[in-house]
């Protein structure tokens, strides 16, 4: 009997050292596994495929697991079990919840996200639960923590171990998240996608890519950051009252890597490829912007041109709108809205790109249309490139038709957007001035440039016709990358810059972009060089219109001479950032890192999201009437774009064909044979993402 017992101990005591190695290793690593199988049935590469080619990226993620679950080991064996599970479920469901917001984002959760929580009970569309599944979930869960308390024997631990395990999970922990002494990150180059962030939890994993966005959220504050230089702020920057009588429309236009062809070279052209951007540049204000960007990035010349803030003071290669726009941001939408003005945000491309769907909103905008609800040539995705700027032109001209009153339009342009593939012969190209490689690279980036310029000229015109002043604000974001740069800019090429990251006139040389600033009611040729972010407090002056705290700062910044904030990495050169720079650092570092004590201390800066926020130019879809022929129906409806769906109520397509009709109606003919008299039908605008962004009620057709 005692040799029974011994065995039956010997055997429960192996049993507990299995199951405790089960939630050591056993555990995270299936945690892992479930976590990336969930978030990649909404990605574009398999787990396998992962793990084979990103196998020093998996391994880290393998390692970060691990030590996440056994800092726990220095709980008593069953509170670490406990603790285990619990950690387990909140991963599994933050893998879910990850799932969930890239099928309706396209973008992983970032720090910034779990800000808005006490959001979610204000959605219209809530994600739909499967109640039963998570019950049965949480009743299985329930047993094996019942389980572990009451089944798994009390046996004595080595303390020694276990505190040799926390301390290693510990301080792994401590390195990974300080990068001291060495970064694990760096060591198996895990990618920062700012582009797109749910590539990088495609190619860094879920959990390590999600550490890697908590780390680059987190800022340390500038040194004068304080409430009190927050209230110092309020108190020294007051913007100017409204001057009085007519207010103009102002459109701010960025157009995508728009740069002047000749900056490559005149003599190499055979004539101007950009005449009409060169006439208004030499009749309007204008310029040299300082790009912070080079070859991508867009959605960060944007951020500073609308909000007044500066990517100087963020680290490099983080967008604004997906990391830190989280809550509402003063700029120029708010402070025109405030004025009176309608606001538009026009962008053909899709609209969950950067984040722009809801980041609008947080911008004062009262309407984003997005490439869904324009009338395009080509649908998005279709394999037809990037839309061509006419499609900017129309939807603008029709957003100033809608409106009765004045408008405040920021309108984000494409179609010159990469790739630039070379292209053979071009009318604007001489031969034998450049290598040909080069040479056809230009062929293809400077037929886009004039392709613009011409939309450009016809806007403008369109705009003469009017009898509203208005105030145009063009400029490129950033300059174009090529297949391979040295054979443009390089000494391979046009020689304009060899060396753009270590030299700093050739890195000037791919970061001054043209601008100009063109008033329809009275010519300039006032010349200012400038940074980006000061384009909204230029367009508030000249409208007359009153900004805020922000604007004030750049207001005295462009008195004082000092419209350009140096690049970081160019201050040696540049100089240093001056009092009002630095105020201006304090104040966004408040607004989109700190306290906010902005809300309080400085009155009106903050306003609330708009709560008519729509996408498209119509606020609704709504069926008219519906005329019957002897073979078709034609659904008369208002607030449909071209590549609105016919729905039937189990959201199957039905084929129809669109047609415009003015005043924002359309019509959509279907065949009698594809409709069932008495069934429901709903036209909807569904984006690349099958999200539907809007839809009308559902209807019948009568027999």
């Amino acid at each position: 009997m005692p040799e029974k017992n011994a065995r039956n101990a010997g055997i429960k005591k192996i049993g507990v050292r299995l199951l405790t190695l089960f939630f050591m290793i056993g555990l995270p690593l299936l945690t892992l596994f479930v976590g990336e199988m969930i978030v990649r049935e909404s990605l574009t590469m398999p787990f396998r495929d992962w793990t084979v080619e990103f196998t020093k990226r998996f391994a880290l993620n393998i390692v970060i697991l691990l030590a996440l679950f056994n800092v726990l080991y220095i709980l008593p064996r069953k509170w670490f079990m406990f603790g285990g599970m619990i950690l387990s479920a909140v991963l599994i469901i933050f893998a879910y919840a990850n799932a969930v917001k890239i099928d309706l984002r396209n973008s992983p959760i970032s720090m910034g996200d779990f800000a808005l929580l006490k959001e979610l009970g204000g959605l219209d569309n809530p994600v739909d639960l499967n109640m039963p599944l998570y019950i049965a979930l949480g009743a299985a869960f329930a047993a094996i923590v019942a389980a572990i308390f009451w089944l798994v024997p009390k046996l004595k631990e080595s303390w020694a171990i276990k505190s040799s395990v926390f301390i290693l999970s510990a301080a792994f922990l401590a390195v990974l998240w300080t990068d001291y002494p060495v970064s694990p990150m760096e060591k198996v180059h895990f990618q920062n996608t700012w582009w797109q962030q749910e590539v990088g939890t495609m190619r860094n994993g879920l959990f390590g890519n999600f550490v890697m966005l908590a780390k680059q959220t987190k800022l340390d504050p500038p040194d004068n950051y304080s409430k009190g230089t927050i209230q110092n702020i309020g108190k020294e920057y007051i913007p100017s009252p409204a001057k009085e009588g007519e207010k103009p429309n102002v459109i701010i236009l960025m157009s995508e890597a728009f740069v002047d062809p000749y900056h490559f070279g005149e003599e190499h052209f055979t004539e101007d490829p950009i005449p009409n951007f060169r006439k208004l540049f030499g009749e309007s204000m204008h310029g040299t912007m300082y790009s912070p960007e080079f070859g991508g990035g867009t959605a960060n010349v944007e951020f500073e041109a609308l909000t007044g803030l500066s990517r100087q003071f963020m680290p490099d290669n983080y967008v604004a709108y997906q990391l830190y726009v989280k809550k509402p941001i003063p700029s120029a939408a708010y402070a025109f809205k405030k004025a009176g003005y309608e606001t538009t945000a026009i962008h053909s491309y899709l609209n969950w790109y950067y984040q722009r769907n809801s980041v609008y909103r947080l911008l004062g905008f009262d309407q984003f249309i997005s490439g869904e609800f324009m009338d395009l040539e080509h649908a998005l995705g279709s394999g037809w490139g990037f839309p061509k700027d006419k499609e900017i032109t129309n939807a603008t001209l029709e957003t100033l038709d809608k409106t009765e009153g004045r408008d405040f339009i920021h309108a984000v342009a494409v179609e010159a957007h990469q790739p630039y593939k070379p292209l053979a012969d071009s009318k604007f190209l001489k031969t034998g001035t450049l290598p040909d490689p080069t040479r056809q690279y230009l062929n293809q980036f400077t037929e886009k440039m004039h392709s613009v310029d011409q939309e450009l000229g016809r806007l403008t015109e369109e705009l003469k016709k009017r009898d509203e002043p208005t105030i145009l604000v063009f400029f490129g974001d950033h300059y174009p990358t090529f297949g391979n740069n040295d054979q443009v800019f390089g000494a391979q090429g046009t020689q304009v810059a060899n060396d753009m990251l270590g030299n700093f006139d050739d890195f000037i040389n791919t970061h001054n972009v043209p601008y100009f600033i063109w008033n329809s009611e009275e010519t300039s040729t006032k010349e200012m060089d400038l940074s980006p972010n000061q384009f909204g407090a230029i367009a508030l002056e000249m409208a007359g219109v009153e900004g805020n705290a922000v604007t004030a700062i750049l207001d005295k910044m462009r008195f004082q001479g000092d419209a350009v904030i140096p690049y970081n990495q160019w201050q040696q050169q540049m100089g240093t950032h001056t009092e009002e720079m630095q105020d201006l650092h304090a104040l966004q570092f408040d607004l989109l890192h700190g306290k906010r004590y902005a809300e309080e201390e400085i009155p009106g800066l903050i306003e609330n999201p708009m709560k008519d926020y729509h996408l498209g130019l119509y606020s609704t879809m709504a069926v008219d009437t519906i005329y019957a022929t002897s073979e078709s129906y034609n659904i008369m409806v208002s607030g449909a774009p071209k590549y609105s769906k016919l729905m039937n109520f189990d959201d199957e397509e039905i084929p129809a064909v669109w047609t415009d009709l003015p005043d924002g109606k359309a019509s959509f003919a279907v065949s009698k044979k594809d409709i069932e008299p008495g069934e429901k039908y709903r036209l909807a605008v569904y984006d690349s993402l099958d999200n539907i962004l809007r839809a009308s009620e559902y209807f019948e057709f009568n027999k």
